[in-house]
């Protein structure tokens, strides 16, 4: 069947052409204004690809009047603007462009904007990058669902950023890309950007439903099949006064990457389910009530692989790993929206409540198997040979045994010696859990010529961390958790097998009052000031039960650290509209994010706290259209200064730690987005964007924590390892050029029928991994097994992923089914990269009898091919 479906597309694809496929090599699926009046653009339920302003009675405006308007309206100013009319670099994606690309999820939304990198972690959630400002910590990205803003769970490392969710993308309006910081009006973590999902509201008027589904095969499953079904439906309540709106999905992933070591195929096959409901209540024509509630679960597994092992054999996706690492992640979210016209100004206050359960597993074998006599790896991690006291931690071992914490163990080398074996294959698990309650009310007036915006906002989140080291079966790799834990105050050598069990419970609360005026100067002249105070409070509380005496750690009561600080940020801007077709404008403004509290096992207590960082972004562009419309471009160029960022850093080569950096970094680039419609149902965008970042001087440990040494030396203790960067370096994750592309025709035929074609590109070019790329390349000038080594265990190469669909659509698209392909040639696109000769966690693999340390990749979907169909109800 899967070979079928690649014949069908490619049959299908031949009707496009090989001109459509080369005027697509760099263009965008990035929504702009709509074409001229006349001009029709094809996808599921076809519409113009513009977004309505709301009306007083949460209707929106007639098709007619947007397609004059010829704009997208947005509201990432808190206030709806026309995108061409919005002084930002702002990028919004309708619905309609959404499905053309076969877009369901937030993480793919990489595919449709200048500057914005999504790297999906190997651990569950992902990392959001726009404009290359890419570092551990709290996300540098804010991430909106509407009006409520998610966070990522911060895990032991206080890594908040790398585990942002993904929203599922069903019935929604819109997603709106806002580049550069965002400061003054969405605050901490919005130094990079902001991502807002505006999903679809209830119509008060009307009954409606949408149904679609779709089946799938991904290369690498073995011919096993996916399936999704997503439907919606909206129910008057009280004619013109209140309504619902139910969506749901449930999802089927095929799995592409083996295991050859636990002889399992398709590990990382997933399940997801979920929906969303939500509820508008206007008793009167100035109030507007939005009740919203969303859960969504999904079900998985780590999906990183032996990239080393496929530059050997040629095998792709093979994990090769001694236990198995499930995820899940859950989210419930509550929220409710006021909106109330007090003719002077508006009144809008919200709150919401999320929270997040994310779970998961990975190997931590190697970091204790070297120590143990014998060991249940299959010969991958040489036994150990030396003395049990010089294992790392004996004297802390010591110390417990002689108290009576550990029992059924003499207190000398031997005892500690059983202790190691008795580890087995250590798999770590991590549940965690984010708890989130966040307000925000605020006042605006756009009616006249002094447009302000106030408020206030508040947030309280609550992160929750569980770590536990426990023996995981060498046979069938599951973990032997809850089994084995320590019994009441006692650890019993040979029935307990836990090696470290520890909570961290973090909690950061945020203040914030924030102001925005722009002044229409002269009817072309605005200038616009903002300003946000902000202030933030951080408690880190961290008990260790059981302590993991190889990683220098030991029994600790409750203990609780504390950081706090306060602060301003500002905005600058001017606009100027020379003519309905061309506006320039100019900003600079600031962003932050909160600093916090390192847990990191044996870390030197005055290194436990670091600072926020922030940048300071200087921007001009201009946004112009061209030939009745036809042709649109736009265009900016901006500076960002950063200081004070936060990078990581590991304790014994094992457990990571946030501390500031001693340099600061200068991000520059520019960013081009354009449209043009050079016929009728016929559509070609483009946007892309080039960009350096470079650190400004040179970076350094904290005062009084070592550098380990490079190569790192296994049994190292007490020591960091920083890939501490010099002036000049490049940051890591940073490709200096990303472009999004997209074409889109459309053909009527007889009986009100319509063609649908659609191809899109998205390309990234070369990153690196490290800082000190020169000094990390000669430490490992060779890769295992004679692979390529030196600066290729440090790069990422570019790779360009393209996307096709085509399809038949009915009665203006409110029936349709169509063929899709993603990634159609199979790009091996790589998004992380693990050099495991550096790394102390890193399982051996033995190659034509040589023991060597494989390199893991996380990348991108192999080629996906499959068919859909939907249909709308009204």
């Amino acid at each position: 069947m899967s070979h079928r479906l690649s014949s069908l597309v490619r049959r299908s694809g031949m009707l496009l052409g090989a001109s459509l496929l080369a005027a697509t090599t760099a263009l965008h699926a990035q929504t702009v204004p709509a074409p001229p009046i006349g001009t029709q653009e094809g996808g599921t339920g076809s519409t113009p690809t513009t977004e309505a302003p709301p009306t007083t009675d949460g209707s929106a405006t007639p098709q007619s009047e947007v397609t004059q308007q010829g704009d997208i309206v947005v509201t990432a100013l808190k206030r709806s603007t026309s995108i061409q009319q919005t002084p930002i670099s702002i990028s919004a994606v309708t619905a309609d462009s959404l499905v053309r690309q076969n877009i369901t999820d937030s993480n793919a939304l990489g595919r449709v904007a200048p500057s914005l990198v999504v790297n999906e972690g190997a651990n569950g959630g992902s990392r959001v990058i726009i404009r290359n400002l890419y570092a551990t910590g709290e996300p540098l990205v804010g991430l909106y669902y509407d009006e409520v803003p998610l966070s990522g769970t911060g895990g032991v490392s206080n890594d908040a950023g790398a585990t942002l969710p993904g929203l599922r993308l069903f019935d929604v309006e819109r997603a709106e890309v806002l580049r550069g910081p965002q400061g003054t009006l969405y605050g901490a973590s919005s130094m990079g950007g902001t991502i807002r999902v505006i999903f679809a509201k209830p119509k008060l008027d009307r009954y409606e439903g949408a149904i679609d589904g779709q089946t799938s095969s991904i290369d690498g499953s073995g011919g096993a099949f996916g399936y999704q079904m997503n439907g919606m439906v909206n129910l008057p309540i009280v004619d013109g006064a209140a309504a619902a709106r139910v969506v749901g999905f449930y999802e089927k992933q095929p799995g592409f990457i083996d295991n050859s070591l636990l002889g399992v195929r398709n590990i990382n096959d997933a399940e997801s389910f979920g929906g969303r409901a939500t509820v508008r209540i206007k008793p009167l024509d100035t109030i507007t009530l939005d009740l919203l509630g969303v859960y969504q679960k999904r079900t998985g597994a780590r999906s990183d692989w032996n990239y080393t092992n496929y530059q050997l054999t040629g095998r792709r996706y093979d994990q090769q790993v001694l236990i198995r690492q499930p995820q899940t992640d859950e989210l419930a979210l509550f929220g409710a929206t006021l909106n109330w016209d007090f003719g002077f100004a508006t009144l809008t206050a919200t709150g919401s409540y999320s929270k997040r359960n994310l779970e998961y597993s990975f190997d931590y074998t190697p970091f204790f198997a070297r120590y143990q006599t014998t060991n249940d790896t299959r010969g991958l991690t040489p036994t150990y040979t030396g003395a049990g006291t010089a294992i790392p931690g004996f004297a802390r071992f010591q110390e417990d045994c002689v108290a009576g914490y550990i029992q059924r163990a003499t207190c000398d080398g031997a005892g500690y010696q059983a202790l190691v074996n008795s580890y087995g294959n250590q798999s770590t698990y991590q549940p965690q859990s984010n708890e989130t309650t966040t307000e925000e009310v605020r006042l605006a007036d756009d009616a006249n010529a002094l447009k302000w915006t106030v408020g206030v906002y508040h947030s309280y989140r609550k992160n929750l961390t569980r770590s536990i080291l426990e023996r995981a079966d060498p046979v069938t790799g599951f973990q032997n958790y809850p089994n084995g834990f320590a019994n009441g105050t006692a650890l019993i050598v040979g029935v307990n097998s836990t090696g470290l069990d520890r909570t961290i419970d973090d909690r950061l609360e945020q203040f914030a009052g924030f102001a925005e005026l722009t002044w229409d100067i002269t009817d072309r002249l605005s200038a616009t000031g903002g300003a946000r105070y902000f202030k933030y409070k951080k408690r880190t509380t961290a008990e260790v039960v059981v302590p993991s005496y190889i990683a220098g750690n030991r029994r600790q009561a409750p203990q609780t650290a504390r950081g706090d600080e306060t602060g301003s940020l500002l905005k600058f801007g001017v606009d100027y509209t020379v003519n309905r077709d061309v506006m320039f404008y100019a900003t600079a403004a600031q962003g932050y994010r909160p600093g916090g509290v390192n847990q990191a096992l044996g870390l030197p207590s005055y290194a436990t706290t670091y600072e926020s960082d922030s940048v300071w972004s200087y921007e001009a562009g201009v946004k112009t259209s061209w030939l009745d419309r036809k042709l649109i471009v736009n265009l900016d160029a901006f500076r960002m200064d950063w200081d004070g960022m936060q990078i990581s850093a590991s304790f014994n080569n094992a457990f990571g730690f946030i501390t500031n950096s001693s340099s600061a970094a200068r991000i520059q680039g520019i960013e081009l987005d354009t449209s043009v419609y050079p016929v009728d149902r016929l559509s070609f965008r483009l946007s892309g964007s080039y960009i350096d970042a470079k650190l400004r001087g040179d970076q350094g440990l904290p005062s009084g924590i070592t550098q380990c040494p490079v190569p790192f030396v296994p049994g190292t203790t007490g020591c960091a390892t920083l890939a501490a960067g010099r002036k000049g370096d490049t940051i890591p994750y940073s490709p200096k050029w990303t472009i999004q592309g997209s074409a889109d025709y459309s053909v009527p035929l007889p009986n009100d029928l319509e063609a649908i074609y659609h191809a899109d590109l998205a390309y990234r070019s070369k990153s690196l991994t490290t800082y000190d790329l020169p000094r990390f390349a000669a430490a490992y000038p060779n890769g295992p097994a004679g692979t390529p080594g030196g600066a290729a265990l440090y790069t990422l190469p570019g790779f360009a992923t393209v996307g096709l669909r085509m399809g038949l659509e009915k009665d203006g698209g409110r029936w349709g089914v169509y063929l899709f392909a993603n990634n159609v040639f199979n790009t091996l696109g790589l998004t992380a990269l693990t050099n495991g000769q550096a790394s102390a966690t890193q399982l051996s693999q033995r190659y034509n009898g040589q023991l060597i340390r494989p390199n893991f990749v996380q990348t991108a979907p192999p080629r996906v091919i499959g068919i859909q169909a939907t249909a709308r109800f009204r």
